[in-house]
């Protein structure tokens, strides 16, 4: 392995960030995308597969630019991000069917919480060859993932805002932030992994 491909630099958190932040408002669009798809080509009424699927990719593509250059990780990154996060949301769309009285919010923040740890899981095993730590990274991506869908709702936490105008241009002001709070709880942890890395000058 390049020493090189392994050595944290000021760059990396900087580019992780970024790159995860663009990556989250990629994924909206995608959702949106899947949405329309699911509505007009399936009927999936309250269906949550292309949440999942959508900002799985969205994140995974972005990522994988930044895994590239510095780990050289290619598309497995980003296919661990997707199957990551899609599986839970499509197994929470069955579980509904089979049991219609289950909670769409429960099982929403359900499945974005079992498609952190799953995500961490699967990617775990490609930090291995950069740090002796990699382990970290599953609470890490766990943690990350679900600040980063709690951040839609910081409206509810504005004392004496309700619904109208107000809110939802609060909840939609948030909304980009899911994205920066996932890069730096990850970005963070990544730079402190490659710090302990056995190739790391």
């Amino acid at each position: 392995m390049n020493a090189q491909a392994t050595e944290p630099t000021p760059h990396l958190f900087g580019r992780w960030v970024f790159a995860t932040s663009w990556g989250w408002l990629l994924g909206f669009v995608f959702i949106m995308i899947g949405g329309i798809a699911a509505d007009l080509l399936l009927s999936a009424e309250r269906a949550q597969f292309f949440l999942g699927l959508g900002m799985g990719a969205g994140i995974g593509y972005a990522q994988v630019r930044v895994t590239a250059r510095f780990l050289r990780i290619g598309n497995a990154w980003g296919w661990a991000s997707v199957v990551g996060m899609g599986a839970p949301f499509v197994a929470s769309d069955i579980l509904r069917t089979i049991w219609p009285g289950l909670s769409y919010m429960y099982t929403l923040w359900l499945s974005a919480a079992c498609g952190g740890l799953l995500v961490g899981l699967l990617q775990r095993p490609m930090l291995r060859p950069h740090s002796p730590r990699a382990n970290w990274w599953v609470p890490a991506s766990l943690a990350g993932w679900m600040l980063a869908a709690a951040t839609p709702l910081l409206y509810g936490t504005v004392p004496g805002l309700g619904p109208g105008v107000g809110a939802a241009l609060i909840n939609v002001a948030a909304i980009p932030l899911g994205g920066v709070i996932l890069g730096v709880v990850t970005g963070a942890i990544l730079f402190w992994l490659l710090r302990h890395s056995p190739h790391a000058v």
